[in-house]
């Protein structure tokens, strides 16, 4: 009796025979099942997005005239460059040009460089009037104010 077969059982090995445990009939029907379920499956996606139809529009506007400007739906620019060009160019002009706003209210368009230069001048300008008028309502007259503090001892400041 073989080592490796079960107890009270004989081992069914001829000689020149090996043992084959794999059923092929199962593997057969297994593909079969996958190759149907895929079937099945784009069967019903097909039928539930509504086949290779393409749905067209209920109602069809065309142009009046074929020099219309407005065209049913947005197209494409061929070269868009110049276009471009144009706008940067405007909004450009905007930013760094003068222009009346409101001309009967005094409202003037400024550049945005020269806008951000008075904005911190005025700003600077009321910081310093701010702490002049603090320096008079503590007592101390903006000419007593302390010095700078001075270097520490070994370190000379050169400018």
């Amino acid at each position: 009796m073989a080592h490796n077969a079960p107890e009270g059982r004989a081992p069914d090995v001829q000689r020149g025979r090996e043992i084959f445990d794999l059923d092929v009939s199962n593997v057969r029907w297994f593909s079969v099942f996958i190759v149907l379920l895929l079937i099945v499956t784009a069967a019903a996606a097909f039928v539930m997005l509504g086949g290779f139809r393409i749905p067209l529009p209920t109602t069809r506007a065309a142009p009046a005239n074929e020099e219309s400007t407005t065209a049913p739906f947005a197209t494409l620019q061929s070269a868009p460059q110049d276009e471009l060009r144009t706008y940067r160019r405007s909004k450009a002009t905007a930013l760094e040009g003068y222009h009346w706003v409101d001309r009967t209210g005094g409202v003037v368009q400024i550049p945005i460089e020269r806008a951000m230069e008075l904005v911190a001048a005025q700003s600077t300008a009321q910081a310093t009037t701010q702490s002049a008028a603090q320096s008079v309502t503590q007592g101390v007259s903006p000419e007593s104010k302390p010095a700078a503090p001075a270097a520490p001892p070994g370190r000379e400041r050169t400018r």
